[in-house]
């Protein structure tokens, strides 16, 4: 273990610098609870000997932090370490490198058991990758609004809109429908191949065991399930299949718990309130209004 002498100043004041249990550690990435790598604000301009010099820096942490990772007994902590000092290097253009250093970090993360982090780390791959789940709702919804468009330029002009609009690829699916894809999109529009990432922040996020956090593993496992992720392993097919099975149970008690614990604190407050004035909330029911559907709020003033 480092002595504080050979520790630099500023790590002095992070909680977590006695992870540092190799002196070789990369001294300036120590881990912390803030998962999110910064990157320039505006693209730099490396020059070809620049941007191999980055890279082989990072490939040399990054296999330092494997070392770490696989080694008996293994450091985790260590091994992320390494992890975030390879991201810091890698040139931010070599977009595939940093999401394979966010999906290692996040794995380092999922076996030191801190499920957040773990959480944010996967995120930060899938958003790399251009996976994140805002992104494919995005993607989603523009593919709809391409659909309907095309349906009513057939409707109005009486024709097939297959050739209408320049320097773009139109496809005619096996269901009559015409999908028509952007010339600069059609590299984007597969995905799928950041399984890995995505398995993980399942993982992490059903682990947290909140009402949220479950809702979001299932989503996220639901998405592995789909035929857009043909590689990956059947062991891994089987524990996604295992989870959608065994989620929804757990979500809908814990939904009722913690809309339960909700309740129960809006009760009290408006107890609270209504003290003053001799009332409670018991002095007030819902009461639902079986031909419309909707409720209406009844007071009582025997109820105490």
């Amino acid at each position: 273990m480092a002595s504080s002498q050979e520790v630099p100043p500023n790590l002095l004041l992070n909680p977590r610098a006695n992870v540092l249990s190799s002196a070789s550690a990369p001294l300036s990435t120590v881990p912390s609870t803030n998962t999110t790598t910064t990157q320039p604000s505006t693209p730099i301009t490396l020059s070809p000997e620049e941007e191999q010099a980055r890279l082989t820096a990072a490939l040399s942490d990054k296999k330092l932090g494997n070392t770490h990772f696989t080694a008996t007994p293994p450091d985790y902590e260590i091994a992320i370490s390494y992890y975030r000092s390879a991201l810091e290097a890698c040139p931010p253009n070599l977009t595939e490198h940093i999401i394979i250093l966010h999906a290692n970090i996040a794995a380092g993360y999922i076996k030191l058991k801190r499920w957040k982090e773990a959480e944010d780390s996967a995120t930060n791959s899938l958003t790399a990758s251009g996976e994140d789940d805002e992104i494919l709702r995005l993607k989603e919804m523009k593919k709809r609004k391409k659909e309907e468009d095309e349906k009513k330029k057939s409707i109005e002009q009486g024709k097939d809109a297959a050739g209408s609009s320049t320097g773009s690829t139109v496809k005619d699916t096996s269901d009559g429908r015409i999908e028509e894809i952007e010339d600069e999109e059609e590299e984007s529009i597969e995905w799928g191949k950041n399984w890995k990432a995505r398995l993980r922040r399942a993982k992490a996020r059903e682990m947290q065991n909140t009402w949220q956090s479950l809702a979001g593993a299932l989503e996220d496992y639901k998405i592995l399930s789909s035929n857009r992720f043909q590689p990956i392993p059947t062991v891994d097919r089987k524990t996604i299949q295992q989870a959608l099975t065994r989620i929804p149970p757990i979500l809908e008690e814990k939904k009722n718990q913690e809309v339960a614990e909700m309740m129960g604190k809006l009760k009290g407050l408006g107890d609270t309130i209504l003290k003053p004035f001799g009332l409670s909330t018991n002095n007030f029911q819902m009461v639902k209004d079986e031909k419309s559907g909707g409720y209406s709020l009844n007071f009582s003033q025997n109820n105490k």
